[in-house]
């Protein structure tokens, strides 16, 4: 897996997804419980849009959890993604300076079920 990229949105949404799904919650459920609609969670969720801080809270007290746990979670899928050799970056959003520049520098973008199938392997070693 050469050249292989994520963002920390998509990492953070697998593993929402993870925790969501290990608890039983449906996913309008869980944006129900974060006062989204289902469409603007399942962007959360797949990576395609960014968390705010307001919204990882959020997700942590829908869930039953701590920031705190979820963090660390986040923290662990994103060393096991850099030690299997996949770069987690933060891709330039929207209409910054950087945006016209790094375009096609980012590469292959690993996102969504993808990414949580590329997960799921590495944690089941």
């Amino acid at each position: 897996m050469q050249n292989e990229k994520t963002s920390f949105s998509a990492v953070l949404g697998v593993v929402l997804s993870n925790l969501r799904k290990s608890k039983g919650v449906e996913q309008g459920d869980m944006a129900a419980r974060m006062g989204l609609s289902q469409p603007s969670y399942s962007r959360l969720e797949s990576g395609k849009s960014a968390f705010s801080v307001d919204q990882m809270f959020q997700a942590a007290k829908a869930l039953g959890t701590t920031f705190e746990e979820l963090n660390t979670r986040l923290i662990h899928n994103i060393e096991e993604l850099q030690a299997n050799g996949i770069e987690v970056v933060q891709p330039v959003r929207g209409n910054t300076s950087k945006a016209q520049k790094q375009g096609n520098e980012m590469g292959q973008l690993v996102a969504g079920a993808a990414l949580g199938a590329l997960l799921f392997s590495l944690l089941t070693k």
